[in-house]
């Protein structure tokens, strides 16, 4: 077993070597009948009860500069098929001890500001408004606790921009998580519209 500081090493590793994606997905929708208040408070967002509310998601396996599949890494992109670029997510996740544990996740165009608890120790802003990263060494600084899902990553950082674009929110993906070839994926299927 991995001592804590060995496994945040190696996990800020995992974020910070080359990758590209490993096979071809396809993004898969499915419906949401009702959200807890704890998984909307875990999300950042307001509880949703909705029996037409549709939310997409695209996973993806990813390789080394070898082109050997790093099994134990996969990065999630989540959007709501009614609400062309609002309240997008990427995670960064990592497999550990059998479960998926979000490393870093980018918030694209949220309905909510983000509140930086710990933004004095990690020197950040207080608030974020518009859409922001919870970059891995911001939220690795308060220890490994954070990882856990009721840790939910409580730092973050503004992006430099606001993504105009599906184009732009994989550029920016790319950017964070260090893989390349996420410009050749197709958009979401947003109400029949590709944007």
């Amino acid at each position: 077993m991995i001592d804590s500081s060995g496994k945040l090493e190696k996990w800020r590793q995992l974020i910070e070597q080359p990758k590209s994606i490993f096979a071809w997905p396809s993004w898969k929708t499915q419906k949401i009948v009702r959200e807890t208040s704890k998984n909307a408070l875990a999300a950042g967002r307001q509880r949703l009860q909705s029996t037409s509310a549709e939310r997409t998601e695209l996973l993806l396996q990813v390789m080394d500069e070898n082109d050997i599949s790093i099994e134990i890494v996969r990065i999630r992109i989540q959007a709501w098929t009614q609400r062309p670029m609002e309240d997008i997510t990427a995670t960064f996740e990592v497999l550990h001890q059998e479960r998926w544990v979000c490393i870093s996740r980018i918030d694209f165009a949220p309905p909510t500001p983000h509140t930086n608890i710990n933004w004095r120790k990690c020197r950040l802003p207080p608030e974020v408004n518009g859409s922001h990263i919870h970059l891995y060494e911001d939220n690795a600084k308060i220890g490994d606790e954070v990882f856990k899902p009721a840790g939910n990553l409580p730092n973050a950082s503004p992006l430099d921009s606001e993504p105009q674009s599906f184009r732009d929110v994989v550029k920016e993906i790319e950017r964070h998580f260090h893989i390349s070839g996420l410009s050749e994926l197709p958009p979401p299927n947003w109400n029949g519209r590709l944007v």
